[in-house]
């Protein structure tokens, strides 16, 4: 016995001297990690407005507005789940203010000998920014020197700050611009999440970690849209074989539109590739209202609906959608209104399937489903939550739904067509 006792005594000294040496490893290297960077949470001096000697080190800025960044704790986005999020001036005193606007922020800095003062940009600005120091432009997202100026997706960014010395100091100026269309969004405008002061290798682990999460918040986005275009030919190769009507190719239409519309999500956040207003055009004047139109006349032949006039009245309505929302051009009020009649439409569609449909109750989970990701936004006015994040990265209603619908679609179409050739 005294054996025994004396295995298990050497058993629980082991384990309690492992635990001891992990929590003094993670303590060291939070410790490290504590000196070898910090978030620029200010308070910042903050103006709206735009005049070029505000970037000058010199300017007086003490009659500003200061703007604290520091985050509440667990904050995050409630898009991807970046965290570090704050709200934007238009929660701040602003109510739809758009334009430019500036912050500064005086900076004392020292690095170990050997290494460099490197800026961490922040990953979460509306909508565009430039970075100054000392007066000096060192990088930035979105064009300037466009009028308006062109904005594109924030992503992470590296910016050295190009001292040599292990200690200084220096005023960091950063413009930005929110664009007319974002104002709408009760916290948007400027920085949400505060730009990180570090040495080079801090900044290096810190910017490879921001991509990451950049990258797994859209992932989802990219690998839907080929899943919708492999479903859009599986549809197309099922119609040699009849007996389907126009139902196939117009659940292809669907689903193409579809996926050419998630698609850009990660293009714009991931690359240049489109601008805001690219997407905007892309995704709310084309391939939205044009999903949604193809899947209700798609719901239509389902339903045994065989009128020429919806059809044509159901195209308009889709056509009007698309039209009040050209960026500049923008009609909320009567978009939200076609679309609300589209999803009557959607409603009655769904009555005709149960009462006439093929395959009913396939047919029902499959319709529902996809309505869940066409009309996202009626859905959230009734209280629904939009999105949730599994492992801290935001993952949408929109997309829950239409992991569900790829596997259903593809299913109901292939008993659809087997049971219309018997």
């Amino acid at each position: 016995m005294s054996h025994i006792a004396h295995a298990i005594w050497r058993t629980l000294a082991g384990l309690v001297l492992a635990f001891s040496l992990t929590q003094a490893a993670q303590a060291a290297t939070e410790l490290v990690l504590g000196r070898a960077e910090a978030p620029l949470n200010g308070p910042w001096a903050f103006r709206l407005g735009n005049d070029p000697r505000w970037v000058l080190p010199g300017f007086d800025d003490n009659d500003w507005e200061r703007v604290d960044l520091t985050p509440a704790p667990g904050a995050h986005d409630g898009d991807v789940g970046i965290p570090g999020y704050v709200a934007g001036w238009t929660s701040r005193g602003h109510p739809g203010q758009w334009g430019h606007a500036w912050y500064r922020l005086h900076v004392r800095w020292s690095v170990p000998a050997g290494s460099a003062a490197v800026l961490v940009g922040p990953t979460l600005v509306d909508s565009a920014y430039e970075v100054y120091w000392n007066g000096r432009k060192l990088a930035g997202i979105g064009d300037f020197s466009a009028d308006p100026p062109r904005v594109y997706g924030i992503r992470p960014k590296l910016i050295p700050l190009g001292e040599n010395a292990s200690t200084g100091e220096g005023v960091l100026a950063i413009h930005v611009y929110l664009p007319r269309e974002s104002v709408n969004d009760a916290e948007a405008g400027g920085l949400h999440v505060a730009p990180v002061l570090a040495e080079s290798t801090a900044a290096a682990a810190r910017y490879q970690v921001q991509w990451w999460k950049t990258f797994w918040g859209y992932a989802v986005d990219l690998a839907e849209p080929l899943a919708l275009l492999a479903l859009a030919l599986f549809a197309l190769a099922l119609r040699r074989f009849g007996g389907s009507g126009q139902f196939l190719l117009l659940a292809a239409g669907c689903v193409s539109a579809i996926a050419a519309s998630r698609i850009n999500q990660p293009l714009y956040y991931w690359t240049e590739a489109e601008s805001l207003q690219t997407i905007i055009i892309a995704r709310y004047v084309i391939f939205n209202p044009l999903a949604i139109v193809c899947w209700l006349l798609a719901c239509y032949r389902l339903a045994g609906f065989r009128e020429r006039r919806l059809d044509i009245g159901t195209c308009v309505l889709g056509m009007l959608v698309g039209l009040s929302a050209i960026p500049g051009y923008e009609f909320p009020t009567l978009q939200a209104g076609m679309r609300v009649v589209l999803l009557a439409l959607f409603g009655i569609s769904c009555l005709g399937i149960a009462r006439n449909g093929h395959l009913r109750p396939l047919a029902l989970l499959t319709v529902l489903t996809m309505g869940v990701a066409l009309f996202p936004s009626e859905l959230s006015a009734f209280g629904l939550p939009g999105i949730w994040f599994p492992f801290e990265v935001g993952v949408s209603r929109t997309q829950y739904a239409l992991a569900l619908v790829i596997p259903l679609l593809g299913y109901f179409m292939y008993l659809h067509v087997k049971s219309t050739r018997q």
